[in-house]
């Protein structure tokens, strides 16, 4: 086998990595319903946004649903999926436009664009009777500046259509496991320090104080799973509390929202409403919804008073999270 013939081997056992297809986009295209620099107000997922943008000769919509003018591409964070900034539109209008001049003064004149109204100096030139058509110089954002003199395009006068509906908001369920649990031991000052090989091993969350453990704080992380949604609003949470068999018996527990989303280095924190219950899926308070909503909350706390524990990630659903929540189409 000669060296190229290796060499070919090699190369076909070795991974490729994915296609360039396969990666994630982080660029979006919306249409623009209003631009006032430094800001453009985009549709993204059928929500309007205000956003900061590069300059640009951008085009309000005006046409309905899928048309190809008046569109922008939109940078998404990579972390968040969140839009950030607007690139520039996709089809820039060109640096002069045909409007149509109304009425004229010593040095300006009213010119109607895209059924607004604007008061712009002129180049002098013959213009005849009124209205009359001519074309207008645009700034760097495509707002009409200058009227550069007459034009042989048609009257632009006309008041654009209604701007599309936006598409309605469809609810979704769908289920959120723990992306890691654990428990807090104050007299230890430390994680994963009590029952860490029985009653469900490390990941098992213990509450209040029992045979001498000291005080004890579990803590279930959900990262940035439930702020990834892209939710208007969550309708309903209900998280699983399962047993894990103690031999003193499994009174309910008592959860709480904690604004960790992955382990924390000492002590966890937690605030706000609480739901208790064991065995069950059990609904959390709209305030909590709300607050993982916006990411203030990423994590649940066992903060009840009697000794007990509850399952936790990998030990079948405990902690998982039943979400039901309303999105743009």
């Amino acid at each position: 086998m000669s060296d190229l013939d290796v060499l070919g081997v090699v190369s076909a056992a070795m991974p490729q990595g994915p296609s360039a297809d396969a990666d994630p986009a982080l660029t979006v295209i919306g249409p623009v319903y209003a631009v006032s620099s430094p800001l453009v107000q985009v549709g993204v997922r059928g929500i309007a946004v205000w956003l900061p943008a590069q300059p640009g000769h951008y085009r309000v919509q005006t046409g309905g649903t899928g048309t190809a003018q008046g569109l922008a591409r939109v940078l998404l964070s990579p972390t968040t999926g969140r839009p950030v900034l607007v690139l520039g539109p996709v089809d820039p209008r060109a640096s002069a436009v045909a409007a149509t001049m109304t009425a004229s003064g010593a040095t300006t004149c009213t010119v109607t664009l895209d059924g607004t109204t604007f008061t712009l100096p002129f180049l002098a030139g013959t213009y005849g009777a009124l209205p009359r058509a001519v074309w207008v110089a645009l700034d760097d954002w495509g707002a009409p500046i200058l009227v550069l003199g007459p034009s042989a395009i048609a009257d632009q006068s006309q008041t654009p259509p209604p701007l599309p509906e936006p598409p309605a908001p469809v609810q979704v369920t769908t289920v959120i496991g723990p992306q890691w649990s654990g428990t807090w031991r104050s007299t230890r000052s430390a994680w994963d320090r009590w029952n860490i090989d029985r009653y469900g091993g490390r990941s098992t969350l213990y509450q209040a104080d029992g045979y001498g453990s000291g005080s004890l704080k579990g803590l279930a992380t959900y990262g940035d799973q439930l702020v990834n949604l892209g939710a208007t609003s969550i309708d309903d949470v209900q998280v699983a509390i399962r047993n894990v068999g103690l031999a003193s018996g499994s009174p309910a527990v008592t959860v709480q929202g904690s604004p960790h989303g992955t382990q924390p280095a000492g002590a966890p924190s937690s605030s706000g409403d609480t739901a208790t219950g064991m065995d069950a899926w059990v609904p959390l308070p709209a305030t909590v919804r709300e607050a993982m909503r916006t990411g203030a909350v990423k994590g649940l706390a066992l903060v009840g008073l009697a000794y007990s524990a509850c399952a936790g990630a990998g030990n079948g659903d405990g902690m998982a999270l039943a979400v039901t929540y309303t999105r743009p189409a």
